[in-house]
């Protein structure tokens, strides 16, 4: 058995056999890198009982390997565990590194050393918190260069995440005691692109790095990122103007920035500034368009910044516009606050409601409400949109060309349902997904006038009047769009509710088996019973033409019933044991209010103010026609998104036979460029490999904690949570109304049959989906979101108070709390904590409701 393993041995880059840091040494050597000579003492003499022992096999080997060098060299010993210096482990600090060793008893000594820091409490402590395993280490004994210069550069920058700036510190002799914070180096930020220096600290009584030195430093680090294809932390040292390259390892920090960088469509440009410091970014904003965590896919695929171009032009805007409107990280789009703060200034004023203010930090918030209104721009949309293609554009007939095309788009999309895409070549899938592009861009147009513009501009115009006319704008906007008819999601909430209460008439074993989503269990003992088939005959018929529905949230990531029917099945089940009245009931009782309150409201325009009666009544109108056009899309547009989630599914499980992918949904975390370059063999696995595991771990991280909501450059610039003091947290108020009862924080579609009558659902948004639930909870609450929000607006469908906006919602609330729900202040208040027993309990927990109409 091999005890040693030279720098330039065939074993000495296989990371499992010599630990991290070895492997990556010995990199830098077959790359041409000048690195002082070393060995290794390989992972497999890692000792499982006595080290003592151990130790004693490698004291020939050793004596040998150090006999090729002057007696009077010095080795630094240093770990090389398995999974150190990796892009998501750094063990920094952790593991030990002995300098200044020197003969073989000192050497040996030093290795024991090492061992033994693989079981400190850091180290373990680290490993268990990053999820990983006990592994074992190897270990390098390395001659140290008496250096004249030492320091450590990186090829961006570690602290601020801006990959367009690099860092070097500098000290005078051995950089150990730079390393170890004894010294205050000398600290140079370059210009990755150029080497040119932008900011540079001297201390006091030390002399700056030579110009040439610096130059061959950033040089080298450089050629170090590219070797390894990542941001590289590289320690250096120089000695009689040598240059040598002692370590070289990835800036743990920077994966996720580093990784996001190629999904962006401005890429390259040299007008993009994503790490400028003075640029303020928004979550918010996007949260309305991608709810978080989004998949690095669907951020390509829904990238809206042709949709500002296409504003900028309607508004005769010739203000130029940034090409990174948006950027992606921590598994969220941000916007720059400037571009979406230019949109709404074509907004008047009195429009600027809770719910575009929200997009802003709160030092903002006053001079965006104040802004100038841009009325020429809008007026000058208004005449091309009412004067040219008046049926495409225009706000009385939008409408009906767009219902007019849903019918071939439905018999269209069902074809595309019926096609087996995993028998078909990339051939006959690109050409099936040319004719899917040809029939979106047919309704596409359509729908983003009625939804972008006329939808989105009546909700705030609307609620901004009533505000002015009449206070309490939010309140008032909630009653009169309440209960709108038509709506495809109360339908599809009723036949749920239905199947629910058809199925708890049937035998037991067979709701057993619903309860379980075991839909092959269900099927077979349904067919026993005529009670039995006709459920399932109305189970099936439903799951035919809403198969395409029941996602967590739009983004291509998360399955649909039709991938599971047993997340519906149990969904169904849920309703058995429920109370709930009939979703089309409650949706008739707020069509009432709705009606009552728009002609109270029109009542009270009398004398002087009858003039406002005509204007109230033409926005009354088209606000309920465009309302419900909004929530109306979804359940025709899901079916592009269902279709083209089947297509990269199909796409993954090609390039998992192809070797490239580990499972087909690996997929959903490339974007869509860098799935063509997988496809045509121009990314290999190694990378797309590593690319997909720090963003799946991203994503998953983000699925269950908000990112900051706002950026300044990659730095979180975060208000915090809004209180009342005590236990009262703020957010905007979307539906009036109040409601106690028990929290129950949910992130997933899937989860929705935990959910016990009367209870407080907390989330972080909500689809088409979680709508078939809102006749059974208390109350909403969403981390993000505004008035506009799909949970706001079903909330008002089904008389529930609504919160949108809080935010980390689900992690201020535990499953179990006791929560006061008031929709109109926005306030929602933790009237009792948990008890330890129903604390995430996976049974639903009692439910207490207490709910006051509007």
């Amino acid at each position: 058995m091999q005890t040693l393993i030279g720098a330039k041995d065939a074993d000495s880059r296989i990371e499992s056999m010599v630990g991290g840091k070895a492997a990556s040494l010995s990199a830098l050597i077959a790359a041409g890198f000048n690195v002082p000579d070393f060995c290794v003492v390989p992972c497999r003499m890692f000792p499982q009982a006595d080290p003592d022992v151990a130790v004693e096999a490698l004291r020939a080997p050793l004596t040998q390997w150090l006999a090729r060098h002057p007696s009077t060299t010095r080795y630094a010993v240093r770990s090389s565990a398995r999974g150190e210096d990796s892009a998501d482990n750094s063990f920094a600090g952790l593991y030990a590194t002995i300098l200044d060793v020197t003969g073989i008893e000192g050497v040996l000594n030093a290795i024991l050393e090492c061992w033994r820091s693989y079981d400190n409490r850091e180290a373990v402590d680290y490993r268990t918190r990053r999820g990983g395993e006990a592994g074992a280490m190897g270990v390098i004994v390395q001659v140290m260069i008496p250096a004249e210069w030492a320091g450590v550069s990186f090829s961006a920058n570690p602290v601020s995440l801006a990959l367009s700036e690099g860092v070097i510190n500098a000290t005078r002799g051995l950089g150990e005691a730079l390393v170890s914070g004894s010294v205050n180096p000398e600290e140079i930020v370059l210009s990755a692109p150029s080497g040119k220096i932008l900011k540079r600290h001297t201390p006091l009584n030390q002399p700056p790095m030579p110009e040439r030195l610096l130059s061959a430093v950033w040089q080298q680090t450089l050629r170090a990122a590219e070797a390894f294809r990542f941001p590289q932390d590289v320690e250096w040292a120089i000695v009689d103007s040598t240059l040598y390259i002692l370590q070289s390892r990835p800036i743990t920090t920077i994966a996720d920035v580093f990784y996001s960088r190629y999904l962006e469509p401005w890429n390259g440009n040299d007008r993009a500034a994503p790490d400028d410091p003075q640029r303020v970014w928004t979550r918010a904003y996007a949260d309305e368009i991608w709810a978080p965590p989004v998949s690095p896919l669907f951020y390509n695929i829904q990238n809206l910044t042709p949709s500002f171009t296409s504003y900028w032009k309607w508004h005769d805007d010739r203000a130029p516009l940034p090409p990174d409107v948006f950027k992606y990280y921590r598994a969220a789009a941000y916007a720059d606050v400037e571009v979406i703060r230019r949109q709404y200034a074509y907004h008047p004023a009195f429009s600027r409601i809770s719910g575009i203010l929200n997009f802003f930090p709160r030092n903002m918030q006053q001079s965006v409400r104040h802004e100038a209104w841009l009325w020429r721009g809008r007026l000058k949309r208004t005449v091309r949109f009412e004067g040219q293609q008046r049926k495409l554009r225009s706000l009385a007939h939008n409408h009906r060309t767009l219902n007019a095309l849903w019918p071939d788009f439905i018999a269209e999309s069902d074809r595309w349902f019926a096609l087996d895409l995993g028998s078909m070549s990339l051939e006959q899938i690109a050409a099936h997904r040319a004719d899917l592009n040809k029939v979106v861009a047919v309704v596409s147009p359509a729908c983003g006038f009625a939804v972008a513009y006329h939808a989105h501009d009546l909700t705030f115009i609307l609620t901004g009047l009533l505000e002015q006319w009449f206070g309490e704008g939010d309140a008032l906007y909630a009653r009169v769009t309440s209960g709108l008819e038509g709506s495809i999601t109360v339908d599809e909430s009723e036949h749920v509710w239905a199947l629910g209460q058809q199925l708890r008439n049937c035998d037991p074993a067979l709701l057993r088996a619903a309860q379980r989503g075991d839909y092959e269990s269900f099927e077979k003992l349904a067919s026993n019973t005529p009670a039995g088939r006709a459920v399932l005959e109305r189970f099936q018929s439903f799951w035919v033409s809403h198969r395409h529905r029941g996602a967590s949230y739009k983004d291509l990531i998360f399955a649909r019933w039709g991938d599971d029917r047993g997340t519906l099945l149990r969904l169904v089940a849920s309703f058995t044991g429920s109370d709930a009245k009939s979703p089309r009931a409650a949706n008739a009782e707020m069509a009432a209010l709705r009606r009552k309150t728009q002609r109270e409201l029109l009542d009270a325009c009398r004398g002087l103010k009858a003039w406002r009666r005509p204007i109230l009544r033409w926005l009354f109108r088209y606000n309920e026609i465009y309302m419900s056009e909004r929530d109306n899309h979804r359940f025709y547009f899901d079916r592009v998104w269902y279709q083209l989630r089947r297509i990269y599914l199909a796409y993954g499980a090609k390039l998992v036979d192809a070797g490239v992918l580990s499972v087909p949904d690996d997929v959903f975390y490339l974007g869509t460029a860098e799935v063509e370059q997988a496809l045509q063999g121009a990314l290999d696995a190694s990378e797309a490999r590593a690319r997909v595991a720090v963003r799946r771990r991203v994503w998953s991280e983000t699925l269950k904690s908000q990112p900051p909501k706002f950026l300044v450059g990659y730095s979180a610039h975060d208000e915090g949570v809004a209180t009342m003091g005590g236990h009262a947290h703020i957010g905007i108020g979307a539906s009036p109304g109040n409601a106690t009862g028990r929290a129950r924080v949910v992130y997933e579609v899937s989860e929705l049959h935990r959910i016990a009558d009367g209870e407080i659902l907390v989330t972080r948004q909500t689809d088409p989906a979680w709508s078939t639930i809102f006749g059974r909870i208390g109350g909403l609450v969403l981390e993000t979101g505004g008035v506009l929000a799909h949970g706001a607006s079903l909330c008002r469908e089904f008389n529930l108070p609504c919160v949108t906006a809080l935010e980390r919602a689900s992690v201020l609330f535990q499953d179990g709390d006791l929560l006061q729900v008031d929709g109109t202040t926005g306030r929602v208040t933790r009237i009792e904590a948990a008890s330890t027993a129903t604390t995430r309990a996976e049974s639903p927990s009692p439910a207490m409701s207490n709910r006051s109409a509007p």
